[in-house]
Formats: C-alpha cells, sequence, structure tokens
C-alpha cells in the first residue's frame, strides 16, 4: 500500500471516528446531527479502497467543508476544542493526501 494512501484511509478513519465521538464529548448534540456528519463521509470509502481517481479527487473537495466546520468549532466553542482541532487536522490530512494521490494515480494511468 502507497503511504499517501494509507494517510488517505487513516485520515479518513479519524475524520469519521471523531464525528461519532460528538455525543460522548460531555456535549449536547442530537443524533440527527452525528448523522448528518458522518454520512457523507461513507460515500467515497468505496472508491478511496479500489483507488478510484475520480473518488481522491472529489473527496479532498469534500474534507473542505469538514475544515470549515473544524476551525469553527475550535475558534469558537472552548468545549469542543479538541474535536474541532481534532477534525482540522483529519481534513487537512485526507484533503492534502487524496489530492497527490490523485495526482500520482493520474500519472500512472497515462498511456503514452
Amino acid at each position: 500500500m502507497h503511504p499517501l494512501k494509507a494517510v488517505c484511509l487513516g485520515s479518513w478513519l479519524g475524520l469519521f471516528s471523531l464525528q461519532f465521538s460528538l455525543p460522548w464529548l460531555d456535549y449536547q448534540i442530537d443524533l440527527y446531527w452525528v448523522l448528518l456528519l458522518s454520512l457523507p463521509l461513507l460515500f467515497p470509502l468505496r472508491g478511496l479502497w479500489r483507488d478510484r481517481l475520480y473518488t481522491y479527487r472529489w473527496t479532498g473537495f469534500m474534507t473542505l467543508i469538514y475544515f470549515c466546520i473544524g476551525i469553527s468549532e475550535w475558534m469558537a466553542n472552548p468545549d469542543l476544542a479538541h474535536y474541532g482541532l481534532g477534525t482540522t487536522i483529519c481534513s487537512i490530512l485526507l484533503f492534502l493526501a487524496s489530492i497527490y494521490y490523485a495526482r500520482l494515480l493520474g500519472i500512472r494511468n497515462q498511456r503514452y
């Protein structure tokens, strides 16, 4: 397994687990919001696992939503500062790794 793919899958797992950890953070949040934040992360999982170039391309841009959520919770809500920091770090890692791995897959798939 390529290291960039491992970073993609690891940061995806970290981001997904952070979304599901919200009800256990001593902060009142409905299960509805947890599902609303977690379900979009399930869409790219199959393509990430099977090295689909298109999936890596749009996954990088999907993580920008989680970056915005992470930054806003990190700065604005002291109760969820650890959640916001973790979400921000995982979304940055997923963004960078998916974009660079998509570039690598595009170079591999070029025909000369």
